[in-house]
């Protein structure tokens, strides 16, 4: 466990742990704001009838997510996660708290009509990154030689994998537990203040047409966000791959 806690350190600085723990204190407190939103302004209670319960797992699971780097350490030296640098959470931990606390909690999904947008189109530009992070963390465990094509190619595979896994998820979310993460709940958008939708489904609003394509599009228009992320994400990482660029060249090392 000493160990644990010094590659922890060693690891990262302490600025940047400082960072993190800004970010989860704030996840953490606005999984227990239910409790006392009555004594809270309005703009921080929660806008729709979620259960107490229900929010404590929805933002207790987000905020498990901000502890991955810190996770990857117990896996064995062997392990490519255990390859990944800090500063990657530095980028996760603020995106995390966008799209669960920002999100999820403060309704900005219904209340900012290109919220979802915006995070889907960013969240394919960090998924390239990280795949780019990933298949480095591999080059350095094995110490071998790769072409940077391949690396770029691996990496826009593991975002568009990401993508639509999470897309699974947010279904299977909605069938089983009766979730909204596909915002096809009509009465939520309404009672929001207004129908958000990225790609109109072609029918009048009061038909029953309309509503049952709705979640439909707005899976596409996710689709079609990741995409878009995703090909800005390869051309930042094809125009400057800093880590197969200069001195910090991983193929000049083995």
């Amino acid at each position: 466990m000493r160990n644990y806690f010094k590659r922890i350190f060693s690891g990262a600085k302490k600025w940047e742990i400082a960072f993190w723990w800004i970010f989860r204190a704030m996840m953490i407190f606005g999984a227990f704001l239910p409790l006392f939103q009555d004594k809270m302004p309005e703009w921080l209670h929660v806008s729709r009838d979620i259960p107490f319960g229900q929010n404590l797992l929805q933002m207790g699971a987000n905020t498990a997510a901000m502890f991955l780097w810190e996770i990857f350490m117990l896996f064995p030296e062997k392990s490519f996660l255990r390859q990944i640098p800090a500063y990657v959470q530095n980028v996760s931990a603020p995106f995390i708290f966008a799209t669960a606390f920002c999100g999820a909690y403060l309704n900005m999904y219904y209340t900012l009509w290109w919220w979802d947008s915006m995070l889907h189109t960013l969240g394919a530009v960090i998924g390239v990154y990280a795949g780019y992070e990933f298949m480095c963390a591999m080059q350095k465990r094995d110490k071998c030689k790769v072409n940077l094509p391949i690396i770029l190619f691996a990496s826009l595979g593991f975002c568009f994998m990401f993508g639509v896994l999470w897309e699974l998820f947010e279904f299977s979310y909605d069938q089983i537990a009766h979730g909204d993460s596909q915002h096809w709940n009509y009465a939520i958008q309404d009672w929001e203040g207004g129908y958000h939708v990225l790609i109109d489904p072609g029918y009048p609003k009061d038909s029953p047409e309309y509503m049952q394509r709705f979640a439909l599009m707005d899976t596409m228009a996710d689709t079609i966000n990741n995409t878009i992320g995703a090909v800005i994400g390869y051309i930042l990482l094809r125009i400057y791959p800093y880590h197969h660029k200069g001195k910090n060249n991983l193929n000049d090392k083995f």
